[in-house]
This record gives structure tokens, C-alpha cells and sequence, in this order.
């Protein structure tokens, strides 16, 4: 068996099940996806960080919806969410992986705890009935945190391991941040007794999760990205169930097929549902701007950054639009506050900060990336991906053996070789028709 990431060799070699604290919690579920970040951070110099630093904004972003924090015994579901995951339909702010969930099981028994990488939007412009900000648990998690002590069995065998990958970082404190999330979250649910809970990016709850599970409350978690065969985070060769949703609400059938022996959910516990997202994009006309601009350039580039190598990529793509003048890059940064001309100043290479991600992919020929999700995004919408290799990374996340995309190594030119390429899976990834889905969906609760 070829392994394609990490943290499955780490599990090959180690016995990271070993790794545990005094009360018999294991430690690996709980450090798996910080040790991964760390180890990225060391080989492209990736950046996790997206949430505001600005204390005026967070202090605001602290009281929204504070109230709803008084009133949690009404609330029989918990949806965890993200704010920037809103887009507006019917003249409000619908959340594309939960307000379906919540308008099936009724909005006036949900709650949603929601993450704002900004701002938290006008209350009254938001379909979701009850929101309040995740700061206030945060907060209160940090506290905890302080007082929690832990003893960690086999302890040498988490040091080789960081030794042999070369990083180091305060595990103990991200250990107690996350014995502390569980507590807290925890006693929360004590209180709420919900009936289910959904969260979008499991392994980034991970302590919200297990406490769902220690008191068997049922766990839903909307698919929000490519998993395939070899997302870091949904494959593993050491398993903890008790760390894992019960159910993957997904895009389509795919999941269903792939690797059983790595992915952390069953194939009867994964429930096709497709992408709202893409569906209301496909269905909408692209916005002017876009238009005059097809109309202007012979081909568009969608170039979406993924906070790796944006400016080895960037001076790349400078150098691909000096040598195409009639081929236009708009480039869709990940990190907040993006300025692109401190990059390029080219013509013929832009932002566009008003106009999503996904009606540029829907415009562009092709879209230019590491291995984010719109590779597969950008297969439904028409834009062929083309693959910037950093670190052997799309190879990583993508089975690139049963697909027809191009692959660019060592900012090679982009030449007809590339863009003649077919540019997609052999089995599609979506299926169509969200809300439908949604509503006749079977759910255990």
C-alpha cells in the first residue's frame, strides 16, 4: 500500500495508539491535525491563521447574538459554522452546509455557534434564526485550559516523532486546549441535551466531537471540501472512532467507492446530498464585470491561492501573463487583507474582491492551483484545473492516475500540452439537486 500522506507514515511506523494520557484519553486524535500543520508550515511555510487579529472587531464579534447564551435549554440542535459559508438567497444570508439541516429539523430548535473570519453579518439579513459567536466558548475554553494537568504515557514515543519530522511546538498547551474544549463543550450539551449536532471541518472541533460522542448525542458532519483518497485528516491507518462524526452528509457517491480501509467514515454512513454552492451558481448569470471581461481576453485563469507559495506562485504567473497578453489571471487569495500589487502590477493580472470564487471559476478556461477543492469545484463549473506542484502535494490529495489534469513541475511554462489535457476524474464528484437531497434525507437522531 502506497502512503500518500504524513500522518499515515507516522502511523506505519509508531504505535501512536500507545500515546496516552493518565486517564486512558488518547493523545494522537488530539495533536494529529496541529502536528500536520506543523509540518507544513515547516516544507511551504502554510498558514492557518485566518480569524481577525483586530480587537476592536473581535470585542464586537464577541457579543453577537450574546443573548441566545441564556436561552440554550430551548434548543434541541447544535450547528457549528462559518460565517464567510453564507450567501445571500432570497434577500438573506443562507449558510450553504446548515441551514437546509436546520430548516428540515425546524430553525427554532437550532442554535448555531458560528466562527467569523471578519465580521458577523447583520442580524436581521441572516436566515438562521438563532447565532451567536464562538468567541464566548472560546473564552471560556482558555480559562479552563489553565487549570487542566496532564500525564502523558509513552510520552518518548510523541517526541521521537517530532524529532524525526523536525518540528517542535507547545504540545502540552494544545493538549489542555483540547481536554479544555471537551470539558466545557461537555457540560454545554449536559445542559442542552440535543437531539444532534453538525459541524462543518470535524478534525478542527475535534473537542466538540468527542463530547458529542461520550454522550452518544449523534454527529453530522456536511462534507466541505475534496476528501478522495488521501485527505490528511479523513484517512488514517490508526483509527478513533470515538474522535469521528457519525455520518458524512456529501457532495456525491464518491466517498462511497473510495479507500474503506483509511477513510474514518463507513460507506453506509455517508449520505450523498450534492452542493448547494454549486448548484445555485450554475443556475445564476455571471455577473457583468465577468462577461466584458470573457469578451475582452481570449482565455481566464482562475488562480486560487491556498496561503503556499503565493509568492513563488504569484512571480510565476507574472511571468505566464508578461508572455500572454491576451490571457487574463484573477487571482482569489485565502489570507485576509491580500494586497496584489505588492506581487505584480502586470495588466493582465487582477483581483477581483467583489465577485466569488466560484463565478470566476464558472467564467474561467482554467483554474490554477495547489490542491484546494475547487479543483474538483472547478471540474463542475467547466474550468479545467492545472496543478502547480509544490512539495509533490497534489499528488498528495489527488489520485492524479485516474484523472486527465495537468500537472506543472518547477514553474514550467504553461504550454498546449497543459491546456489540451481533458481536466477531469473518471467518476464525477457532485450530484445535483441540493434541497431535494436535503429533504428526503434519513436521519437517526
Amino acid at each position: 500500500m502506497v502512503l500518500k500522506n504524513v500522518l499515515q507514515e507516522i502511523e506505519s511506523e509508531y504505535a501512536v495508539e500507545s500515546i496516552i494520557l493518565s486517564d486512558g484519553t488518547p493523545v494522537w486524535p488530539l495533536l494529529r491535525q496541529a502536528i500536520y500543520f506543523k509540518i507544513q508550515q515547516k516544507k511551504v511555510q502554510y498558514s492557518n491563521k485566518l480569524r481577525t487579529r483586530n480587537k476592536k472587531q473581535l470585542l464586537k464579534n464577541f457579543f453577537y447574538g450574546f443573548p441566545h447564551v441564556f436561552q440554550l435549554k430551548k434548543f434541541q440542535f447544535i450547528f457549528f459554522n462559518n460565517t464567510d459559508k453564507r450567501v445571500l438567497i432570497n434577500n438573506t444570508y443562507f449558510d450553504i452546509f446548515q441551514d437546509a439541516w436546520a430548516d428540515k429539523v425546524g430553525q427554532r430548535k437550532s442554535f448555531f455557534i458560528e466562527w467569523a473570519k471578519q465580521a458577523h453579518l447583520p442580524k436581521d439579513r441572516v436566515h438562521s434564526e438563532n447565532v451567536t459567536s464562538d468567541l464566548p466558548f472560546k473564552l471560556v475554553v482558555g480559562i479552563v485550559s489553565k487549570f487542566k494537568t496532564i500525564s502523558i504515557k509513552n510520552e518518548h514515543l510523541l517526541k521521537e516523532i517530532l524529532t524525526q519530522q523536525g518540528i517542535s511546538f507547545d504540545y502540552s498547551k494544545e493538549l489542555k486546549s483540547k481536554l479544555a474544549e471537551i470539558s466545557v463543550f461537555s457540560r454545554l450539551f449536559k445542559i442542552m441535551e440535543p437531539k444532534a449536532i453538525f459541524v462543518l471541518s470535524s478534525f478542527t472541533k475535534i473537542g466538540v466531537v468527542r463530547a458529542a460522542k461520550q454522550l452518544a448525542i449523534p454527529v453530522f458532519e456536511p462534507q466541505h471540501g475534496f476528501i478522495g483518497d488521501t485527505h490528511p485528516f479523513y484517512h488514517a491507518l490508526k483509527k478513533f472512532p470515538d474522535f469521528y462524526p457519525d455520518v458524512l452528509l456529501s457532495f456525491g457517491a464518491s466517498e462511497k467507492i473510495i479507500n474503506k480501509r483509511t477513510l474514518v467514515f463507513s460507506s453506509e454512513n455517508i449520505i450523498p446530498t450534492g452542493s448547494l454552492q454549486l448548484d445555485l451558481v450554475q443556475e445564476r448569470a455571471l455577473p457583468d464585470k465577468l462577461k466584458e471581461l470573457k469578451a475582452k481576453y481570449r482565455l481566464l485563469f482562475c488562480v486560487t491561492l491556498q496561503a503556499i507559495k503565493d509568492k513563488e506562485i504569484l512571480s510565476w504567473v507574472e511571468g505566464q501573463a508578461k508572455s500572454n497578453k491576451d490571457w487574463l489571471f484573477i487571482v482569489k487569495p485565502k489570507q485576509p487583507n491580500f494586497t496584489l500589487s505588492l506581487y505584480t502590477s502586470t495588466a493582465n493580472v487582477i483581483t477581483l474582491s467583489e465577485i466569488s470564487t466560484y463565478d470566476v471559476l464558472k467564467a474561467s478556461d482554467y483554474n490554477i492551483t495547489i490542491f484546494s477543492t475547487t479543483v474538483i469545484e472547478g471540474i463542475f463549473l467547466k474550468a479545467k484545473p492545472l496543478l502547480y506542484n509544490v512539495d509533490d502535494l497534489p499528488k498528495k490529495y489527488f489520485d492524479l492516475s485516474t484523472s486527465t489534469i495537468a500537472l506543472i513541475n518547477n514553474g514550467e511554462p504553461i504550454t498546449e500540452k497543459h491546456l489540451d489535457k481533458k481536466g477531469n476524474f473518471t467518476t464525477p464528484y457532485f450530484v445535483s439537486g441540493y434541497f431535494k437531497n436535503v429533504e428526503s434525507a434519513s436521519l437517526c437522531f
